[in-house]
């Protein structure tokens, strides 16, 4: 293993913690935006990881950003209504917003002040003091 081996599993790591958290902390409706947090790696080259969701929960930037008061006007239907309710609105509503709830940012901060993030550190460390002691003997030559 190299140096970048290395810092390329502390970042999966970091992102992995942060994603997990994200998960305990996100707000349940059906399930899907918890279910839906992942850790996307395809730039771990660069060293960078995002987590986030995929379009399995397409309105998880609405919860996590927030949104300001807005009008919902019906499209095909005859008329706007609730699901779990029933409860039928007409042509249109005035949406009063939706508070933001950014999850994952809470989790990243919540995920680094914690020990786990201090034993994901010490891990990078320990494993970047053996690769600097391994590179030490494979420079030692005997004359």
């Amino acid at each position: 293993m190299n140096f970048n081996t290395h810092l390329k599993n502390f970042i999966f790591r970091v992102g992995s913690g942060i994603a997990n958290r994200a998960k305990i902390i996100a707000p349940i409706d059906t399930g899907n935006l918890k279910k839906d947090i992942q850790v996307f790696d395809d730039n771990i080259n660069n060293f960078e990881v995002e987590i986030g969701n995929t379009k399995l929960a397409p309105y998880a930037k609405f919860v996590h950003e927030g949104t300001k008061p807005h009008v919902i006007k019906v499209k095909k239907m005859k008329a706007l209504a609730n699901k779990k309710t029933g409860q039928i609105f007409g042509k249109k509503v005035n949406h009063p917003g939706i508070k933001a709830n950014p999850y994952l940012l809470n989790a990243a901060d919540d995920f680094l002040g914690s020990l786990e993030f201090e034993k994901a550190k010490d891990r990078l460390a320990k494993d970047v003091e053996n690769e600097v002691l391994k590179d030490i003997k494979a420079s030692l030559k005997v004359k």
